[in-house]
């Protein structure tokens, strides 16, 4: 994992008026933390933060100097105003180098797969993996190269190339990317369209068609008549 310098200030415990006026000055209040040190509120410059943030992400080492000593440490917790989304406070986790962690690593694709080239779909069902190791050896993510990937064809976490040292605690057999054949969807038409088709519409019958079967009164005929 790479390790970066980022320089902070310590403070004292602050009220919410003081934090504000931080925040207003250009400054993002934080507090660093952990099994290594007691908890030191200290005070960074925004932009400092933001440019490491936008360059190097959240997945790295941090040597936090504060004053004359230097802290390793990670991102814990990044809290963000709900209304702008602006980072008001920043929370570091001091490490220890030396011993194993667990944590997650992101997986990004590379490339565009071959089969969907010719009218796959590509599908990266997994964008995390779970790992133990030193911090030092730990990559800052895992790339997944899918240029060569067919239609039919899945790249799962047993094919994935991380260090020796690294425990991976994933399934070896869980899909991390895949090109699958489209879905073609069938069209089913209404029920009324296809009782339909399946029989001619009734005919009203009438004049002689109603007589041919019989629907007519038979005519009587007087005796007068008759005899005429």
């Amino acid at each position: 994992m790479k390790r970066v310098k980022l320089d902070a200030e310590k403070r004292e415990i602050s009220s919410k008026g003081r934090l504000n006026k931080y925040r207003n000055e250009g400054y993002i209040p934080g507090i660093v933390y952990g099994k290594e040190v007691s908890n030191i509120p200290v005070v960074l410059k925004e932009k400092d933060l933001l440019t490491l943030r936008a360059k190097e992400g959240t997945n790295v080492i941090i040597d936090l100097a504060v004053g004359n000593e230097i802290y390793p440490t990670i991102f814990k917790e990044i809290q963000r105003n709900p209304i702008g989304g602006k980072v008001i406070h920043v929370d570091f986790e001091a490490v220890n180098l030396e011993k194993p962690v667990y944590t997650t690593i992101s997986v990004v694709a590379v490339g565009e797969a071959r089969g969907v080239k010719v009218g796959g779909v590509f599908d990266q069902e997994l964008y995390e993996l779970e790992v133990e190791g030193l911090l030092t050896d730990l990559p800052d993510r895992i790339e997944v190269d899918v240029s060569n990937l067919d239609i039919k064809e899945s790249i799962h976490v047993r094919d994935l190339e991380l260090p020796e040292n690294v425990k991976v605690y994933t399934p070896m057999d869980a899909t991390v990317v895949s090109v699958v054949t489209p879905t073609v969807e069938e069209v089913v038409a209404p029920v009324e369209e296809v009782a339909a088709e399946g029989a001619e519409a009734p005919v009203e019958e009438k004049g002689p068609a109603r007589e041919e079967k019989g629907t007519l009164k038979e005519e009587k005929v007087s005796p007068k008549e008759e005899k005429k």
